[in-house]
């Protein structure tokens, strides 16, 4: 029995669950290990490959819509458990017991900041729409007064 698998948690696959071993291929054609009947999707759009029996790779084949993990497109990545893999709409969650990259640990990942401008910048647009609306609603003289002002 496979330590590895493949859980499908969208898409056709969902619900779905896809032992591996030293190889797997997904992609459109009947000899792909996991076929996806969508469109957009490559007849061999990508494999997962078992390295030195203690790492797994990710690697897109070439594919014109791409192969995305955790929602970043790759080529060659490597894997770790928990991963998400997303071909068109087919997702699936790799499950793999004890298997940790490096890339997840290093001081670069743990080190970057939090991307707050986004938020800063949503709250701020909120609030703006807010506060037009209640002047609007509940001050209309004002609005007459920015009016002559603006004017």
């Amino acid at each position: 029995m496979s330590l590895y698998k493949l859980k499908g948690t969208s898409g056709s696959v969902i619900n779905q669950s896809y032992p591996f071993g030293e190889l797997i291929v997904l992609g459109s054609s009947s000899d792909c290990d996991i076929q996806l009947d969508e469109p957009g999707v490559s007849s061999r759009h990508a494999e997962i490959r078992l390295l030195d029996g203690k790492s797994l790779q990710l690697k897109d084949l070439g594919s014109e819509t791409g192969t995305l993990l955790n929602g970043e497109p790759v080529t060659e990545i490597l894997l770790g458990s928990g991963d998400e893999i997303r071909i068109g709409t087919c997702r699936w969650m790799l499950q793999a017991p004890g298997l940790r990259p490096e890339r997840v640990l290093t001081a670069d990942v743990l080190g970057k900041p939090a991307r707050r401008w986004p938020r800063i910048l949503l709250w701020t647009s909120l609030a703006t729409a807010a506060a037009a609306v209640a002047v609007v609603k509940f001050k209309p003289e004002w609005l007459e007064y920015l009016r002559s002002v603006l004017q």
